[in-house]
């Protein structure tokens, strides 16, 4: 399975579910290394798809952050931030790209692309694609979506979860 295959991320289906949560730490993938590990505040819920992606969804419909690592196999190509940015979004029926910055992310150097998509009957979302390397095999994704009608503190709510997203392995 190539990395296009496996990076198509269902992004478009944004269907918050509420419901109390403790805090406790959830991983991608659940068991081996690398893997990105997250640890749930109060006020999220996990779900992890058949995709292979971990998404966690604000109680308050804030907006989500879906995680993913990704390892290549011996001999296939890795692809640059900006095309894997580019298939996700893609993928999500999100436009393309407007802005990339350099950033960090789960503690390391990263990029960040970002852009909007249009939920028929919803809210525009704005997506934010973070991609870092880590070793010479593996990438990791976070990706934050956030309605363009949350306030700026449910958008702090988002950054403060998605920034304790942290590399293990």
């Amino acid at each position: 399975m190539n990395f296009t295959t496996r990076l198509l991320m269902p992004l478009a289906a944004i269907s918050l579910i509420a419901a109390p949560a403790l805090a406790q730490s959830f991983r991608i993938p659940t068991s081996g290394t690398p893997a990105v590990e997250i640890a749930k505040q109060t006020g999220w819920t996990e779900r992890y798809d058949e995709h292979g992606n971990l998404t966690l969804f604000a109680d308050d419909m804030a907006g989500a952050i879906l995680l993913r690592m990704i390892t290549a196999a011996p001999g296939e190509p890795m692809p640059s931030n900006a095309e894997m940015a580019q298939v996700i979004l893609t993928g999500a029926g999100a436009k393309p790209y407007h802005k990339s910055e350099k950033t960090t992310f789960a503690g390391g150097p990263a990029e960040a692309f970002y852009s909007d998509l249009t939920i028929e009957g919803g809210p525009v979302v704005n997506i934010k694609v973070v991609v870092r390397k880590h070793g010479e095999r593996s990438i990791a994704v976070g990706v934050t979506m956030i309605p363009e009608t949350s306030t700026a503190a449910q958008r702090q709510k988002v950054d403060t979860q998605f920034a304790v997203v942290r590399i293990v392995g």
